[in-house]
């Protein structure tokens, strides 16, 4: 798969989950933090995984 389509999804996924936390006003759910970084740190793997470099000879 494209790289850079990986990449934009990835940072997408990144940056919402980020301003999710604004969201809440008593702060975040409990486990909240940890179930949305290992979601945030499977979608960069995913890029280094899967992610295919189209400019490559």
């Amino acid at each position: 798969m494209n790289r850079r389509y990986l990449s934009f999804a990835a940072l997408a996924i990144t940056l919402l989950y980020g301003a999710s936390f604004a969201l809440f006003e008593d702060g975040a759910p409990k486990g909240y933090a940890a179930i949305g970084g290992v979601v945030v740190a499977l979608a960069w793997i995913a890029v280094g995984v899967f992610g295919r470099d189209t400019d490559r000879a």
